[in-house]
């Protein structure tokens, strides 16, 4: 029996997931087993850095 590649393990799918609809991208990114955990903390880090800059300017 083939066993198919998940859509999550693709690390092109994501990458292009993740600017064409972000929140499918980072969870995408959050299920991979093949992206390393650098990346994925640095996704991370990045999303609650945009976060706390948009509360910030726009609820201040």
């Amino acid at each position: 029996m083939k066993e198919s590649k998940k859509w999550y393990n693709d690390v092109i799918m994501v990458g292009s997931l993740l600017f064409i609809i972000p929140p499918v991208g980072i969870y995408g990114i959050y299920r991979s087993e093949t992206i390393p955990r650098l990346w994925k903390n640095t996704v991370y880090s990045s999303v609650i850095i945009v976060a706390v800059i948009f509360f910030l300017v726009f609820f201040r």
